[in-house]
């Protein structure tokens, strides 16, 4: 009973700081566009979404919590200038406390894409029965869901040309709006906006990466650069890491993730921003923040993104996901004239 009570006092209470922080009119606004307060001094926020508060991660830190609900994520895929779409991403609530977000990007057809993104749910909810931590959750589902790929490879496959099908893989597990994980294998990114800058939480496994062609050269593989100077693995593949590619495994393509756990700061990070390779090798990660930072809503960020790299050259499929946060709305500018590099497209082109 005094548990309970306790719980309608603390739900009273967090009820009265957020009408409080709706009117309070001392402000960190770091933007002006955004009419009212977007975050106040109690650490609360009014960013036009109308964020859920989680009451019982907010009284576990002491600080207002927000619930990120699945229908304010922006969801955009393109297929560019390829035949196909061979881009997959996964936007899931695994749980009332953990949201499930991946990005895949197919190469030789979709099959691996498709399949990892169809699967990798089911390993994942199985090792979260087995384990809390959620690095261990991501590194032992992205092994299980490779074996289980290459496997139908090899067996349904192996005289047909989807025999050579790959994947990327960036996956962020997101608990109590708090511990962001990220497991990634490939080029697929995932950028964290915080303070107003792109915080990269994935790394391009690419052989011009020394430790990464070291061990493609220990396990007998090739770094072959094309005719543009970009480097390939036995001239095939432009990446170090992946899901599926069977016959590259013994060469040192490896499916193991890196993973990467950090707390999200709701009073200073504004969104994620995950996307396959069509967007981040036409812009730079600055200009994905500034992009998103100028919009209004995360749905109207992915399509402007996805626009902005067709405009700048992309000729890859394009699929970006942008999950707001806290602080949504917090460093909106006046000035949207940003500046591209329209380079860029032209010195990471690559092929398959």
């Amino acid at each position: 009973m005094l548990y309970l009570l306790f719980h309608i006092y603390i739900h009273h209470v967090f009820s009265l700081l957020i009408c409080i922080s709706h009117c309070c009119v001392i402000s960190e606004n770091k933007g002006t566009r955004t009419s009212g307060v977007n975050f106040d001094t109690l650490g609360s926020w009014n960013n036009r979404l109308a964020l859920p508060i989680l009451y019982e991660q907010s009284i576990i830190t002491g600080k207002l919590i927000p619930r990120v609900p699945l229908d304010e994520i922006g969801l955009t895929s393109v297929i560019g200038r390829r035949r196909d779409n061979e881009d997959r991403c996964v936007v899931e609530e695994l749980s009332s406390e953990l949201l499930y977000f991946g990005i895949f990007d197919g190469h030789c057809g979709s099959l691996a894409a498709e399949y990892v993104s169809d699967h990798l749910i089911d390993h994942l909810s199985f090792w979260l029965t087995k384990t809390s931590d959620l690095k261990s959750v991501l590194r032992n589902s992205f092994c299980d869901v490779h074996n289980l790929l290459a496997r139908h490879l090899l067996y349904y496959h192996i005289d047909d040309d989807n025999f050579k099908t790959g994947t990327t893989a960036t996956v962020c597990l997101l608990r109590n709006s708090t511990e962001l994980v990220v497991g990634h294998v490939g080029d697929s990114i995932a950028i964290l906006c915080r303070d107003g800058q792109p915080l990269r939480l994935s790394v391009d496994h690419v052989p011009e990466d020394c430790e990464e062609s070291v061990r493609i050269i220990q396990n007998g593989g090739e770094i072959i650069h094309n005719s543009l100077g970009v480097a390939h693995v036995n001239g095939r593949l432009a990446m170090t890491r992946s899901l599926g590619d069977v016959e590259l495994k013994s060469f040192g393509v490896s499916a193991y993730p890196y993973l990467r756990t950090i707390e999200v700061k709701h009073g200073s990070d504004a969104y994620l921003v995950m996307s396959s390779d069509g967007l981040s090798h036409a812009i730079s990660d600055q200009e994905i923040v500034n992009v998103v930072t100028s919009c209004q809503t995360p749905q109207e960020a992915c399509s402007r993104l996805a626009d902005q790299a067709q405009h700048f050259g992309s000729e890859d499929n394009v699929t970006v996901v942008v999950i707001p946060l806290g602080a949504w709305g917090k460093y909106q500018k006046l000035d949207t004239n940003y500046s591209f590099n329209f380079g860029r497209v032209l010195s990471n082109s690559k092929f398959y």
